[in-house]
């Protein structure tokens, strides 16, 4: 007889492989939204009480810590989606045994490779934040004070990302936005005590998102094995090379993208710092806000990634074909209204974070850089997340690389010599563009292969 949390688990998977297509997913993908609102809050909050300091150095400072914070972020997400695909697939065919072993194989590499991290990581702070582009004098000084309390906190970042796309994936998009909110709004309330009451500045911001981290964690972990989801024994975990694969490949779009993003946020900070550290503050302060729309795109994408992978694993490839024209269509539409909202309010955006006219001017001309591209960037986000839902880790990889990475990265490093400060404001977006443009390529001829070409559970009966 099967107990509660099976019943609920197997309702989970049969709502996800036959209700109706779009109602399915803008239920699956409203959590996901907000839990990217909130992960995108969160990102923003240590960028907004410090730019309230009116300090460009201290500003700077988060910027350039944010790359390494993206990196540690990019291997959360590694054994997070690489754990999360096999889980979500596992759970299609309805092998919750499969799904459980691997829940906890993903957390605890998570564990092991954090706790690695922050003891290697500590006594070579100094080191690490020149190469993330800080420098000398007043913006090293506040990049290491800020680094070495972030460092603690890579364990839980790692445990939490790793959790949170685990229950996602696993068509538990609400609960999983919980710990994330949890961590946000403990942030934020800790955050101008510690920076202006206790005046920690920086470090106060880094404190303030340890606790955040810790709460979140805690929260999640909690989570997992309630209403269904799929519980988290570490007893369970097999560190077999099979399992480690299947993690690695799996994740590996996500770790490629996020990863190479920030080796490309490294490589910005140190073109933007060729014109000064207001460049690298308006740089910082541009791509929060730009990234706002993306967001939310991103976490409508999420609602469609469970649709996609379960659906696959049980050959419903009619419901993918037509969840992710549901999801460009919405999205496309989302990206229209945000151009328009960034392009007549980007000024008073920009205000928040900083009171500096130099800044504030750079920051406004890189949001309208983006905006030139960011209608037509739906496809390229979902055709990514198909991919790698679908199992083409290899050309989801090729697809999720290409804005911050293959195109991006020549282009930070050429442009701004060629065009000067043209060259920095407009890199990014000549990038988007060259990606859009391969996706479109790859994404048509996978969709031909793998759907139009493949005979579905249904047509198969």
């Amino acid at each position: 007889m099967k107990n509660d949390d099976s019943l609920k688990r197997e309702d989970r998977i049969k709502k996800l492989t036959s209700e109706p297509v779009y109602p399915l997913l803008v239920r699956m993908a409203v959590p996901s939204m907000i839990g990217m609102i909130v992960s995108t809050v969160y990102s923003m909050t240590d960028t907004y009480f410090v730019g309230k300091l009116d300090n460009v150095d201290l500003t700077a400072s988060v910027g350039i810590v944010f790359s390494f914070v993206s990196v540690i972020q990019a291997i959360g997400f590694w054994f997070g989606y690489g754990s999360g695909n096999h889980i979500s697939g596992s759970l299609g065919k309805r092998d919750i045994g499969s799904a459980e072993g691997m829940a906890a194989t993903g957390v605890l590499i998570a564990i092991l490779t954090g706790i690695a991290i922050a003891a290697f990581g500590f006594p070579f702070a100094d080191r690490l934040a020149e190469l993330l582009g800080a420098g000398s004098g007043e913006l090293h000084a506040a990049a290491v004070r800020y680094l070495r309390i972030t460092l603690l906190t890579v364990p839980f970042m790692l445990i939490s990302n790793v959790l949170y796309n685990q229950l996602r994936l696993a068509g538990a998009g609400r609960d999983s936005m919980i710990g994330l909110l949890v961590g946000m709004v403990l942030n934020m309330v800790l955050d101008p005590i510690f920076i202006f009451v206790l005046k920690m500045d920086v470090a106060g911001a880094a404190l303030a998102s340890l606790a955040g981290q810790i709460s979140g964690c805690i929260v999640l972990f909690l989570t997992t094995g309630r209403n269904g989801n799929v519980g988290i024994r570490l007893s369970k975990a097999r560190l077999s090379w099979e399992n480690i694969r299947k993690i690695l490949t799996g994740g590996a779009p996500n770790f490629s993208r996020q990863g190479i993003s920030s080796v490309s946020s490294v490589i910005l900070n140190n073109a933007a710092g060729g014109f000064g550290s207001y460049a690298i503050a308006a740089l910082t302060i541009a791509l929060r806000i730009s990234y706002i729309a993306y967001s939310l795109v991103i976490g409508f994408g999420q609602g469609f990634q469970p649709i996609c992978a379960i659906n696959y694993g049980a050959g419903r490839y009619d419901r993918i074909k037509t969840a992710f024209k549901y999801a460009l269509a919405t999205v496309s539409a989302f990206l229209i209204i945000a151009v328009a909202f960034l392009f007549l309010k980007s000024d008073i955006l920009v205000a928040g974070f900083t009171s500096d006219t130099d800044v504030s001017l750079l920051a406004i001309r890189m949001i309208h850089a983006q905006c030139m591209i960011m209608p037509f960037m739906g496809f390229y986000i979902l055709c990514g997340m198909f991919l790698q839902n679908i199992g083409r880790f290899g050309t989801a990889t090729l697809v999720t690389v290409a804005e911050n990475g293959t195109f991006l990265i020549p282009a930070a490093l050429i442009m701004p010599k060629l065009l000067g400060l043209n060259g920095l404001v407009y890199c990014k977006s000549a990038a988007s563009l060259a990606a859009l443009m391969l996706s479109l390529i790859i994404g048509s001829r996978a969709w031909d292969k793998y759907l139009n070409n493949n005979t579905s559970v249904r047509e198969a009966l």
